[in-house]
């Protein structure tokens, strides 16, 4: 079992060795789950290592397979992006990964300057609402994606964009009470949320959108990945897939199935763009989306109204939330 100290001399190893190749790396910090001294989901991780750099390399997102169980990725950022921090603490994301991270290496203390300004409120209630509005507004443009004169959408919502749709809805909500979800975590952490918040129906409604169970289908999803995995699509790189097989195996484990079907549903539909139809692993992927009910469109298009009466129950949540806690 890999530790935390591990985990972050990998960290501090990889920043030293990047800073003593490029000159014009200012700063690194770790955000994500081991920033956050969270347990590992099947003893299995990514180490999510943020570099600002004043001359970025051309890449800016790199994801590095150590082993099985840990993975690097590493995201490069430039100096600019944090030129207004004050104004981050209100970004969904990019304000939540400023306000805890885990400092590896800042010599010219560039990072802890900008930090220290994005934090400052970060948890005053109004911020809190602002970021948690922004999560449910990213999660409407997702499911309209454009409408003709007569009301008829001028694009079909996707599973890809239900599936985005999801994250930022579940998101608005797991933001009044914690940091956001990226995957594998996410289920539980909005369940977490709904507990605090003494909202139930927003766990339960958002597990009966997706009421299924990821425990008949890992062989298959696992298939499909090593067919159609990419190196330039980050959620579906080679070096995931066995660092999803651990969490769903995990999930499984602990009697939480259900937990895995969002993550499933996500990486399996990019996966399957890599895939030809014909292939006989497509009967596979029909079977989870017939489990669903989304292998139709009529069942499709029903989801996507279950999703649109969700972000519905989401932003009263949000609303409520504001008005309780005076923002």
């Amino acid at each position: 079992m890999i530790d935390r100290a591990t985990l972050l001399k990998i960290a501090r190893d990889t920043a030293a060795q990047r800073m003593t190749a490029r000159r014009t790396v200012l700063s690194a910090y770790l955000t994500g789950s081991i920033a956050a001294n969270e347990p590992l989901l099947g003893d299995a991780t990514d180490i999510d290592l943020i570099v600002i750099d004043a001359d970025p390399p051309t890449v800016t997102r790199e994801i590095i397979r150590l082993t099985d169980q840990v993975a690097l990725d590493i995201q490069h950022r430039h100096p600019s992006e944090y030129a207004n921090p004050k104004l981050l603490r209100a970004h969904p994301w990019r304000g939540p990964e400023m306000c805890e991270p885990y400092f590896v290496n800042d010599p010219s203390h560039f990072f802890e300057l900008a930090q220290s300004s994005a934090r400052g409120q970060f948890h005053r209630p109004d911020f809190v609402v602002e970021r948690a509005r922004a999560f449910n507004e990213l999660a409407r443009s997702e499911l309209h994606v454009g409408w003709l004169p007569g009301g008829e959408p001028s694009e079909p919502v996707t599973l890809a964009g239900l599936s985005r749709a999801l994250l930022n809805a579940a998101n608005a909500i797991i933001s009044l009470t914690a940091f956001p979800g990226a995957g594998r975590r996410l289920a539980l952490k909005l369940e977490s949320a709904a507990q605090k918040l003494q909202r139930p129906e927003l766990w339960a409604d958002f597990m009966g959108l997706l009421e299924g169970s990821i425990a008949p289908y890992v062989a298959d999803w696992s298939a499909a990945y090593r067919a159609g995995q990419s190196l330039t699509d980050e959620l579906i790189h080679p070096a995931r897939r066995t660092i999803y097989e651990c969490g769903f195996n995990a999930q499984i484990q602990a009697d939480r199935a259900a937990d895995g079907v969002w993550l499933m549903l996500f990486t399996w539909q990019a996966l399957m763009k890599h895939i030809p139809t014909d292939s006989p692993l497509a009967d596979r992927w029909i079977a989870f989306l017939e489990s669903l009910g989304m292998a139709s469109s009529v069942g499709f298009a029903e989801k996507v109204t279950q999703a649109h009466d969700y972000l519905d129950l989401a932003a009263e949540a949000v609303d409520q939330w504001a008005e309780e806690n005076g923002a």
